[in-house]
């Protein structure tokens, strides 16, 4: 191994350790990877699809986070309508995304997905 690969090596191995101070720091450093993302095969596909994901639920967890605690009530309203302009938008996205995909995959496989027991509803 030549010193350069040995110090590229080293610093990739830093990165990797140096763990995020903050959760913007960690939000970058995913939306980085992700952007950088270039998947070769599906296996590399499904792994995007997967951090895209987890990246998603970690931030919506926190956004959660911020309604049941009342930090949104820091926000301005023209800020919390830029907000709810931009969730409302991908979540529409991803719902249509979710039931064209789920509505395919049951057909193609023969299944039907019975309805959720309304009683384990969070929202109404």
């Amino acid at each position: 191994m030549t010193s350069d690969s040995q110090r590229e090596t080293s610093e990739k191995f830093m990165e990797m350790s140096d763990e995020p101070k903050s959760w913007v720091e960690e939000a970058r450093n995913r939306v980085k990877r992700i952007s950088d993302l270039d998947p070769q095969d599906r296996l590399d596909i499904v792994y995007g699809i997967g951090l895209c994901c987890s990246t998603l639920a970690k931030s919506m967890q926190g956004w959660m986070q911020w309604i049941g605690n009342l930090s949104l009530k820091d926000f301005e309203r023209p800020e919390l309508e830029e907000i709810f302009g931009i969730i409302k938008k991908a979540t529409v996205q991803l719902m249509e995304l979710d039931i064209d995909k789920t509505e395919k995959y049951e057909q193609s496989h023969g299944l039907r997905q019975k309805a959720p027991d309304r009683q384990n509803r969070l929202v109404s």
